[in-house]
């Protein structure tokens, strides 16, 4: 088990002098990888991009597969087997870890490379992150989607609760009760 202090000199490592954008983006325990650092076979991989993260597979020799879904413009690209220069698109790359993976590092490989041409992209439902966390836990998630979806419902009780007008009220016990 990592001590609190290595994580936080870790962490204060990896900021490399890049304001917000990229330590905020990823979470505390999330590892940067060096430059020159090949991820290990099958690892979850995340790149920042601006108000999103983006998700891969890393598949060896130099290779990820990703949900290209949006990255390319407007249209929706399909699951590709890409570079990881062209998967970081010049910026850090960090190693996702949450929890031990539900399949060995073959296997997850195999499970991205099996959905290479897919093109059922949807942001809410069948994004990148989605692909990643099926291909490493055999459950299609997106924190980032549920994160936002629970911030618009805090958001919206907020409102509903700032427009009844009763500043001198409580808020509903929703409001009261719900953990962000």
């Amino acid at each position: 088990m990592r001590s609190f202090q290595q994580l936080a000199n870790r962490m204060s490592a990896c900021d490399g002098g890049n304001a917000g954008v990229e330590r905020s983006a990823v979470r505390f325990l999330d590892r940067h990888l060096a430059e020159d650092e090949e991820p290990a076979l099958g690892a979850h991989i995340i790149s920042p991009r601006r108000g999103y993260l983006h998700h891969g597979i890393y598949v060896g020799d130099g290779r990820v597969v990703h949900y290209a879904g949006l990255a390319y413009g407007l249209y929706h690209a399909p699951v590709e087997e890409v570079s990881l220069t062209q998967f970081a698109r010049g910026r850090g790359v960090w190693a996702r870890w949450r929890r031990p993976p539900a399949f060995d590092h073959a296997e997850i490989v195999s499970r991205a490379r099996s959905r290479v041409g897919e093109a059922r992209y949807g942001l809410l439902n069948n994004n990148c992150e989605h692909f990643c966390e099926w291909c490493v836990h055999g459950e299609a998630r997106s924190y980032q989607i549920e994160r936002l979806l629970s911030l618009q419902r805090v958001t919206a009780i907020i409102m509903a609760w700032i427009l009844r007008g009763s500043a001198h009220s409580q808020p509903p016990p929703s409001a009261r009760n719900m953990a962000i």
